[in-house]
Formats: structure tokens, C-alpha cells, sequence
């Protein structure tokens, strides 16, 4: 199975796009189903996507990256990975099909276990596709998966709207997810031409197991990181407390959910395909990196600098501590968007065991800082990520900087660069939004649009006047004409 040569502006377009148009879906979908369906109904389901999402790890075992990464690929490795997958999916949907009665007992809801058998199902539907998916990840044909993604996701919007007007209530929710999967995998099989036989042979799965295996286990200390601290201040310092918490948690996450995962996906086949060539390799991710680290500078030195009048808008005036919040969760959105193509170099270079490690050390300090910032509340704890973040984060640099011999000065330049244009657009939003405080009694949203015009006019021009290369990628994946100089990216 050969390949051709992939560009991650290109990967980048056809996700970036795809995620917008599901942002669309979603927000009109929501809205809708927000007036058909109740708060309990939404949080039976976010109480059941607690728990199929821990199983949703173990769904494919990290076998989507390895065959992305193989140099050479051939039918029998594919068909064992197949039906590893399908059978690993079907013991993960029994396990939850078998705890769903103990665990609605245990958060005292007995509807949940319903919800879990239906969620279940989608298991070994979704895993039915997951090697079709990644041979055509591998082959950066991402215009198919994001068309199958934007279609999935909104028949399944569709299916529990209608579901939800007849009055199924949270059983619409997981119609939703178990329509989603079968379209998702029904279009991927279709799209690949590689058909699966009915031969498994084991011994092909060796040459995988510990590049799987260790990712899956990394995967699962990312899963305990991104989760322990909505435990820690749900249970030391109440329900109510993690209102909030939660809100400023998403809110930071945006960026790393939507730039950092379009950048990372479009660049692991591209990294891929110059596992051979060292030097390129470097280059390729060092100036990935700096891209998604100037995008979401911006973005998070915006969200520092106007926190008051962005949630005073977007959330209403019950909601100003999530303001507090930001101030220390917005560096960390940006420090970890920053990161968030590392992983690719680990996988790509097979040093996933590496991963595993920085990853439970990265864990354990996270941990450590949350539970003593809780002894000064909210405030601590946001203030305690954001000190794990910055004492992780060097470690990080400094391992991925000898993975891939990088030199000190280009990687200080590629992540030095971006921190200084998100001060500055921190520094321009924060004086207009004073001035306009001081001088005028605007209400929230003009004092948010002007002073965030102003910060966004201003990074555009640091960025057109110190960083023409990647002003000139962005303007490429957005199809913008502009002259062309670097390849993309």
C-alpha cells in the first residue's frame, strides 16, 4: 500500500471545515432540543458520556496511529487489527452492558442504565470502521472522513430532534449516537477499498502491541488529568462549586478542542511519511507547532484580556467568578494547545512508552498542584493547573526538542514568538476595554467588540509584520489568494 505525499494545509482545510460546519450543527441542535427535552434528560445522558467515554478509549487500542505510521502495510496486519478491533469493542460493550444496573444504582438513577445499553451498542459499530478510517487518514484523504463526519453528526442531530418531539426524552439522546455511528462506519467502509477477509492472524499484532498498547495506556492517563479536577472540586468543595469551574474549563478547552485537534490529526500522517527524513521531520512539526501556537495566542490573549465583558456576554451576570477563573485557565489553554502536537512526534518516532511516562509524571504533578490549591478554593485550584502547566511544560519541550535534535534557539523562537503576540493583543484589548470602562458607560458587548477588534486588528498586523511565512499558510488553507513562497504549513 503506497501513499501519496500529504500536506497538512490541505488536511487542516478539510477538518477545520468540517468542525465548523458541526459547531453550526450543534448549536442549532441544542437550541432545539433544549426546548423538547428537560435538565434531567441532559444530565442522565452527561452522567452516561462519563462512562462511555473511559470505554471509548479502549474501543480500537491505539491500532488507528500504528497502521498511520507503518512504512509498509500490508492485508493480514489490517485484517488482525479489524478483528481486534470488533472484539475488544464487543467485550468493552458487554462489560458496560453488565455494570449499567450497578452504576445506575450508584448515582442513584435508575433511567441510566437504560441509556448505557443503548450507548452500548454503538461500540462495535464505530470499531466496524476504525481501520477504514485510519487507511484513509493514512492516505490524508480527509475530505472523505470530514464529509462522513459532518454527515453522521448531523442525522444523528436530526434523528434525536425528531425523536425528541415524540416524546422518547433522553432515549432521543442516545438515537443520536447510535444513528451517528452507523452512518460514520457505513460511509468509511464504502470509501476504502480495502475489505476485510475472514482470516486473523495474531501473530501479525506483535509487531504493533507495544506501540498500542502504551498509547492506550497514555491515553487513559490524559482521560484521569482532563477529569480529576472536576472530581477533586466536586468532592472538597461541593456541587455548586463546580458550576463554574466547569464552564471556565470549557471555555479554556475550545481552542485545544477545535485548532489544536485540526492541527495535530492533519499533521501525524504528514509527520508519518517523513519518518525517513529526519530534518524534515523537525522542521515539518516545529513550524506546525508555532502555527497553532500564534492562532491560539491570539485567542487566549483576547479571552485574558476582555474574561469581564466576554462572560458578562456569553453567560450573564450570575456567572462573573467564571471571569476570575479564566484569568488563570486562559495561559493554560494556551500552553497546552502548544503541546498538543507532540504527541505526534512521539508516535511517529515509536517512542509511545516515552509518551507514557511524561504523561503519568505530567499526571501526577497536575494532581498534586490541584489538591493543594483547593486549600484557597476555586481560585486555587484554577491557579494550581496553571503552575503544573508551567512546571510540565519545559520537561515536555525539552524531551520533544531531543526526540526530534532539535536546536534550542529554533524551538525558544517557535514558542517564544507566539507568547509575544498574545501580550501584545492582551496588552491592546486589556487598554481599550479600561479606556472604554474609564470613559464611556458602554454596556458589555460594545466594549467586547470594540477592544476585541482592536486586539484582532493588532495581531493581524504582528503577524503579516514579524511572521509574513505564517500569515501566508493561513491565508493558503483558507483559500485566499495570496502570492505563494513556503509550502503550506
Amino acid at each position: 500500500m503506497t501513499r501519496k505525499e500529504p500536506s497538512v494545509g490541505a488536511n487542516a482545510r478539510w477538518l477545520g471545515a468540517a468542525q465548523v460546519v458541526k459547531a453550526l450543527v450543534q448549536l442549532v441542535g441544542i437550541g432545539i432540543l433544549s426546548r423538547l427535552l428537560g435538565p434531567a434528560d441532559f444530565g442522565m445522558m452527561a452522567l452516561a458520556t462519563v462512562v462511555t467515554s473511559l470505554a471509548g478509549l479502549l474501543r480500537d487500542m491505539g491500532t488507528g496511529p500504528a497502521i498511520i505510521r507503518a512504512r509498509t502495510l500490508d492485508h493480514s496486519l489490517v485484517d488482525a487489527i479489524f478483528w481486534l478491533n470488533l472484539t475488544v469493542a464487543t467485550v468493552v460493550a458487554l462489560i458496560v452492558v453488565a455494570t449499567a444496573i450497578p452504576l445506575a444504582r450508584a448515582f442513584d438513577a435508575a433511567p441510566l442504565a437504560h441509556l448505557l445499553y443503548g450507548l452500548a451498542v454503538t461500540f462495535p459499530i464505530m470499531s466496524f470502521g476504525a481501520a477504514h478510517q485510519a487507511l484513509l487518514e493514512r492516505e490524508s484523504r480527509f475530505r472523505i472522513t470530514a464529509r462522513a463526519d459532518v454527515v453522521s453528526y448531523t442525522s444523528g442531530m436530526i434523528a434525536a430532534i425528531v425523536a425528541a418531539h415524540a416524546g422518547l426524552g433522553a432515549l432521543s439522546l442516545v438515537l443520536q449516537a447510535i444513528v451517528q455511528a452507523c452512518l460514520s462506519s457505513v460511509q468509511l467502509f464504502l470509501a476504502s477499498p480495502w475489505r476485510p477477509s475472514f482470516k486473523c492472524d495474531t501473530a501479525q499484532l506483535k509487531r504493533i502491541f507495544a506501540f498500542s498498547s502504551n498509547l492506550t495506556l497514555s491515553n487513559l492517563l490524559m482521560y484521569l488529568q482532563r477529569n480529576s479536577d472536576s472530581i477533586i472540586v466536586g468532592r472538597l468543595l461541593g456541587a455548586r462549586a463546580l458550576g463554574p469551574y466547569s464552564l471556565a474549563f470549557r471555555i479554556m478547552l475550545y481552542p485545544l478542542q477545535n485548532v489544536s485537534l485540526v492541527a495535530s490529526k492533519s499533521l501525524y500522517p504528514v509527520l508519518a511519511m517523513q519518518q525517513s527524513e529526519p530534518q524534515r521531520l523537525a522542521a515539518t512539526w516545529l513550524s506546525s507547532t508555532s502555527f497553532v501556537g500564534l492562532l491560539t495566542a491570539t485567542l487566549m490573549g483576547g479571552l485574558m484580556a476582555l474574561r469581564v465583558p466576554f462572560v458578562a456576554v456569553a453567560l450573564g451576570p450570575r456567572w462573573e467568578e467564571v471571569g476570575q477563573l479564566l484569568l488563570w485557565l486562559a495561559p493554560v489553554g494556551f500552553v497546552q494547545s502548544v503541546l498538543s502536537t507532540a504527541p505526534a512526534a512521539f508516535m511517529v518516532k515509536g517512542r509511545t512508552g516515552s509518551l507514557l511516562w511524561i504523561n503519568f509524571g505530567n499526571t501526577a504533578v497536575h494532581i498534586a498542584c490541584w489538591l493543594v490549591g483547593s486549600h484557597w478554593g476555586l481560585q486555587g485550584i484554577a491557579a494550581g493547573y496553571l503552575v503544573a502547566t508551567l512546571t510540565t511544560a519545559p520537561f515536555y519541550l525539552a524531551c520533544i526538542a531531543h526526540l526530534l535534535a532539535l536546536k534550542r534557539m529554533a524551538l525558544l523562537r517557535a514558542v517564544g514568538a507566539p507568547i509575544l503576540l498574545g501580550a501584545g493583543v492582551f496588552l491592546c484589548s486589556f487598554a481599550m476595554d479600561s479606556l472604554l470602562a474609564d470613559t464611556a458607560e458602554l454596556p458589555p458587548l460594545a466594549r467586547l467588540v470594540i477592544a476585541g477588534a482592536v486586539g484582532a486588528l493588532y495581531g493581524l498586523w504582528h503577524l503579516s509584520r514579524f511572521h509574513p511565512t505564517q500569515c501566508g499558510s493561513l491565508l493558503r488553507t483558507l483559500r485566499l489568494r495570496v502570492p505563494r513562497g513556503e509550502p503550506t504549513l
